[in-house]
């Protein structure tokens, strides 16, 4: 556990040092930019998550890989949003719910229908990388079609973001900005990255617990941590539209971007009965986000722990199922 530990501290603060830059960067950003800010925000923000899943594939351990990849949005939705929604109900608006809320659904819908026959081709995650286009098109439509004013304050909020990227436990490190930084912090979290999937494979021999178990529990939540602490920040002073829209925008990455490079590095088979637990809940939760979403355009309390329990649920039935690490 210490290795992993040490993991999760050294992703971080690898994640804080590409945040200061991409602050830097967010400082130019201006309404033609839009976009771009949008992208870099959604992206920074599910870098764990693909860090860790690419890295463990390499060390040969799929199960990590997979576990983390398809877990994280769970986590995500339960921790992100869920605990959000339990300290400040979330107002949300008929944006979010068009623009991000029902591309979630459908991202999550098209992922779980390509990983069900049980392999993961290159096929498959060039299909998943291609639909960043239509989440990029789509993004260009709100740009050209909301007033200027709220892209102004969606500008605001993104820069609000990065500024509380990569805060965990209320501690705030100033690092310094510029390309040498900008290196380092990618160096630092792909190291942090290995002490994680590391310190899981130890902890996996050691433990007896199988490697999908562990990925989907302390790995998934631990390449999370970025997310949930910069939503609580975001929540206690008042953004809790910053904490729906993060979620929903780390979402729709880690289904991309993490299952769609896990595929094209290396494409993988595998059992389709281990991922049906996680697939089912992940489909269910995004679906019930919606719906909440839809019901007065906010997330209510009792929302927030229909989501949290639906986590601890999938993480009971692979208890149940997959425990042992010979499955």
């Amino acid at each position: 556990m210490g290795l992993i530990a040490v993991g999760f501290l050294v992703l971080n603060q690898g994640a804080k040092f590409l945040t200061d830059n991409a602050l830097g960067l967010a400082q130019k950003i201006g309404r033609s930019r839009f976009v771009i800010g949008a992208l870099l925000v959604s992206t920074l923000s599910a870098l764990p998550e693909v860090l860790v899943s690419g890295i463990a594939l390499q060390e040969g351990s799929p199960d990590i890989a997979l576990g983390n990849a398809l877990a994280s949005n769970v986590v995500t939705l339960a921790f992100v949003i869920g605990v959000s929604a339990i300290l400040v109900p979330i107002h949300s608006t008929r944006e979010i719910v068009l623009r991000d809320a029902v591309f979630f659904v459908t991202v999550t819908v098209v992922s779980a229908a390509l990983l069900l026959d049980g392999t993961l081709s290159s096929y498959d995650g060039l299909a998943l990388v291609a639909l960043f286009v239509p989440y990029t098109v789509n993004l260009l439509i709100v740009q050209k079609k909301v007033a200027p004013a709220e892209l102004d304050a969606a500008v605001q909020d993104m820069k609000i973001e990065l500024e509380m990227a990569g805060w965990l436990f209320g501690r705030k490190v100033e690092i310094r900005a510029g390309l040498p930084w900008l290196l380092f912090g990618v160096i630092w979290a792909v190291m942090g990255a290995q002490f994680i999937v590391l310190g899981a494979v130890q902890l996996s021999g050691a433990s007896g617990v199988s490697e999908w178990i562990l990925g989907i529990t302390v790995v998934a939540l631990g390449t999370s941590l970025p997310d949930i602490a910069a939503a609580y920040h975001a929540t206690r002073k008042g953004y809790t539209d910053l904490a729906l829209g993060e979620g929903l925008g780390a979402c729709v990455v880690t289904a991309l971007l993490t299952l769609g490079i896990m595929g094209i590095l290396r494409p993988m088979t595998y059992a389709a009965s281990l991922i049906i637990p996680v697939v089912t809940v992940a489909i269910a939760t995004s679906f019930l986000l919606l719906a909440f979403m839809l019901g007065g355009w906010n997330v209510s309390r009792r929302a927030g722990i229909v989501l949290i329990g639906a986590y601890f649920a999938m993480v009971a039935v692979n208890l149940a199922l997959f425990a042992s690490g010979s499955q």
